[in-house]
């Protein structure tokens, strides 16, 4: 199964309806998915919260505001929005008497905060694992490389393409100080309906340079090595090596670059990364 199909299925799974036959299938693509592995958790996640529901209090006023929206006179008939199969799981525990009457509190308490809210909210922080290259830090880089791209469903697209995706705010060259030369641009699904853009580079002495483009407030796992602390210019991140391979990143709230590198970070990376705008 693709990452598609399996997405199709897991609701389906969550409520433990999937097929037997099915099973070893999704598992073993869990193994090898990290997104698609975290989407099945957060979806268990939330169909437990929603068939157990905590006793909260409900916000002073809640039912009053309610009230007055009822009396309103609708502009327009409603659009009537076809469920797809990633929400699929939503609409049949909504069958359930106990979980129906937790999926409309969470709905009404949710539009409240969402209206009311003294704070200021945040967006789900993504994550990326970088294991299935670091399995490979003192072989095969580029095979490494492959490995990270399939686990984030990666797919090879143009500068255009990648523009009307998302905001791109690394402007990726074709070319880099030290004869580095971009080889491939890529559309990486992280999950819960974030997008990536990786561009890496080659050099003909068989270096390798790979930036990522995530998400504000992204999450790295680089597996037990420990993180240190770096500084690219004016900015402050975190590095680490592992094996032939540097890894670094840096963040600000609008954009996290993620760095992966053969290069001495010292003279070659820095060259580099100084020639590559980025909107942070």
């Amino acid at each position: 199964m693709n990452c598609d199909e399996v997405k199709s299925r897991l609701g389906e799974l969550v409520d433990g309806e999937l097929a037997q036959e099915l099973r070893p299938t999704v598992e073993q693509h869990f193994a090898e998915c990290p997104a698609c592995r975290g989407e099945y958790e957060w979806l268990r996640s939330m169909a437990t919260a929603l068939a157990e529901p905590p006793d909260a209090r409900l916000p002073a006023g809640l039912w009053d505001a309610i009230e007055e929206r009822l009396d309103e006179a609708p502009s327009k008939a409603p659009e009537v929005i076809k469920p797809s199969p990633r929400r699929s799981w939503v609409f049949r525990l909504a069958r359930r008497p106990l979980a129906a009457a937790a999926v409309v509190v969470l709905a009404i308490g949710v539009g409240w905060l969402v209206l009311n809210a003294p704070w200021e909210s945040r967006a789900y922080a993504a994550r990326i694992d970088f294991r299935p290259l670091l399995e490979r830090a003192d072989g095969d880089i580029a095979a490494g490389i492959r490995a990270l791209m399939r686990a984030y469903s990666g797919e090879r697209i143009s500068a255009t393409g990648a523009a009307d995706h998302m905001k791109v705010r690394v402007h990726a060259p074709d070319a880099l100080p030290g004869e580095l030369r971009l080889e491939s641009r890529y559309l990486l699904n992280m999950g819960h309906h974030h997008q990536a853009l990786a561009f890496h580079y080659t050099k003909p002495s068989g270096d390798h340079l790979l930036l990522l483009q995530c998400p504000p407030n992204v999450e790295q796992d680089y597996g037990n090595h420990e993180c240190l602390p770096c500084s690219v210019g004016s900015h402050d991140g975190h590095g680490v090596r592992v094996g032939k391979l540097y890894l670094m990143y840096m963040m600000s709230e609008n954009v996290c670059v993620c760095v992966v590198s053969t290069l001495d970070e010292q003279k070659q990376l820095l060259a580099a990364l100084d020639a590559i705008p980025i909107d942070f």
